[in-house]
């Protein structure tokens, strides 16, 4: 019993420290000797525990989506705001671009694991969320179908928020946040007025709540 608490124990403070760690300098620049040195302990039980840093990256990452899930959903309900899943989805993901334009930490972190693969070489939360988004709107799609929505949006999410942050995209933050609702209902292939209408719906949702992501990744 006194090794198994021992063990979480210092699991805990590994995960814990690669969090702050990669909140103040990026998945990349955050070596495994530096999260060891961090949490205390040796830097073979981040393998151990985790597999690998990527293994910390993406607990990390799917941590924060489902931290931002949930933050969303009872900011909706202390609203008294009633939403199907897919205008949830659609406000997430205006809370996401909001967020990736004003923190520079959360961007830079979001970057790396992005250009690292460690998002398409580790099992992601979001292949889940899309399946349970895609069933709750009547859609059955095959493992492949999800998969290929799930990617496609990852791939499309890292290049077009790149191009805006250097410049070579030109619109404000709002069509931006549009355009991508827009890019991910059309490859679940819905009808244009229901996007229309999430679009349209989600940025009014969107003026009445606010979530921002702090150091750490703590959500508020």
């Amino acid at each position: 019993m006194g090794k198994y608490k021992a063990g979480k124990e210092t699991k805990e403070k590994i995960y814990e420290a690669s969090k702050a760690l990669f909140y103040e300098n990026g998945y990349t620049n955050t070596t495994c000797i530096k999260i060891a040195k961090a949490s205390g302990a040796n830097v073979g039980l981040i393998n151990y525990y985790f597999g690998s840093k990527g293994g910390l990256g993406i607990d990390v990452y799917n941590e924060f989506m489902f931290a931002i899930k949930t933050r969303v959903k009872e900011k909706l309900e202390a609203a008294h705001i009633e939403t199907t899943l897919l205008m949830q989805t659609a406000v997430e993901m205006r809370m996401i671009n909001y967020n990736m334009r004003t923190n520079k930490n959360f961007s830079h972190f979001y970057y790396d694991i992005l250009n690292e693969n460690i998002i398409y070489t580790q099992q992601s939360v979001m292949t889940d969320f899309y399946r349970i988004l895609a069933e709750s709107c009547g859609l059955h799609f095959s493992e492949f179908e999800i998969a290929f929505i799930t990617y496609t949006n990852f791939g499309a999410s890292v290049a077009t928020n790149l191009a805006y942050d250097a410049g070579l995209i030109d619109c404000s933050s709002l069509d931006f946040a549009n355009a991508n609702i827009d890019q991910l209902l059309t490859a679940m292939n819905l009808d244009k007025k229901i996007i229309a209408q999430v679009i349209n719906e989600s940025y009014e949702i969107e003026k009445k709540i606010s979530i921002r992501i702090e150091k750490n990744f703590i959500i508020l």
